[in-house]
């Protein structure tokens, strides 16, 4: 378990915590996240933790916003704002961006340490997809531009010494997270993984607080199995997904709390991102789907912190009150479904 900068506790031993990602891939979408973070605060549906995973620079950075109106946890992806096609990755640069994350406040930030050529080019030999990480592709790009081998793991040391020095968390993003069930667990997955395990335990050898990012999508009976190799980080996980099957398009936002479930029941999902229903469609994230994304996912972590005995106080209160009112549904409104053959009232 690991206590992020304001204090929030992460991982074996605390509840199932959830994180909502938001962002910005222009200047025109500004507007509608800041109205996603307006409704989050309306409905009160605000999460533990939120992401910024915009792409470009804002007036005000929304991992701010997101802070400051919501007052949660705030994370965002180091390569995102340093990297461009024309030049890639310079490490002036993205420290220099670093140091900027850490005294504008943010708890975590996401690395891509594993993004590495020899895996890039296995993954290109044995998978449809190779590649379907933002923030990796960025890593392996540089890395072929620039002929050398991952930028970050170059400079792991500088990057614990800012860790330590402003007390955030590292966040190991994956890279090679399986694109569809059929890639999870390959080599190119294990390998990944293998490798994110040596680099946690380094930067723990530092003292750095370090989270791991994972799975991706995986079909339940894998995720089991893949569950145990997880564990051994000793560390809070957040996987991407995990989305259990490819056929739930337009419905990922309940694929996702199916698969979050299990990861968290399992021990491999400390805390559950909202995933969207437009996860896998290429449509604009509304704010209605945000809002729904977030309802499955603490539905998701709720289920799971009840089995632990975290959260039973809303259960039982809810139990009491169709006890008291016989009515099964727990609300003070009538009720048509079965009439006189209601066996709450009936016998």
């Amino acid at each position: 378990m690991i206590i992020l900068r304001n204090s929030l506790t992460i991982g074996q031993g605390a509840p199932v915590r959830i994180n909502c990602n938001i962002g910005c891939n222009s200047a025109d979408d500004y507007g509608l996240e800041i109205q996603k973070i307006e409704a989050i605060k309306k409905y009160g549906l605000v999460p533990d933790m939120m992401m910024d995973l915009s792409l470009v620079r804002m007036p005000k950075p929304m991992y701010r916003v997101g802070h400051e109106e919501l007052g949660v946890e705030v994370g965002t992806v180091l390569s995102y704002i340093p990297f461009s096609k024309s030049n890639g990755l310079d490490w002036e640069e993205c420290k220099q961006y670093l140091i900027e994350l850490c005294e504008n406040g943010i708890s975590f930030v996401t690395i891509h340490f594993t993004a590495t050529r020899e895996l890039y080019e296995l993954a290109c030999s044995t998978r449809q997809i190779p590649v379907t990480s933002r923030g990796g592709a960025m890593c392996i790009y540089d890395t072929r531009l620039h002929q050398y081998e991952n930028i970050f793991m170059q400079h792991i040391d500088e990057i614990a010494d800012i860790a330590l020095r402003y007390d955030i968390a590292i966040s190991l993003g994956t890279t090679f997270r399986p694109s569809n069930i059929f890639d999870a667990c390959d080599d190119v997955h294990l390998q990944e993984t293998d490798e994110q395990l040596k680099v946690c335990r380094y930067l723990q050898s530092k003292g750095v607080k370090v989270m791991v990012e994972n799975v991706g999508h995986i079909g339940l009976d894998k995720l089991e199995e893949h569950a145990k190799l997880l564990n051994q980080f000793n560390t809070p996980i957040m996987p991407l997904g995990p989305l259990p099957t490819e056929s739930a398009i337009g419905y990922d936002h309940v694929s996702n709390a199916i698969g979050g479930s299990f990861a968290a029941y399992w021990g491999c999902a400390h805390v559950i991102n909202c995933v969207t229903r437009q996860e896998h469609t290429g449509k604009r994230i509304t704010v209605d789907d945000t809002i729904e994304a977030i309802r499955c996912a603490r539905l998701a972590a709720h289920s799971v912190n009840v089995a632990r005995v975290f959260e039973l106080d809303e259960d039982r209160m809810l139990s009491d009150k169709r006890l008291s009112t016989k009515k099964c549904m727990g609300t003070n409104e009538s009720c048509v479904r079965c009439k006189d053959a209601c066996p709450l009232i009936m016998i």
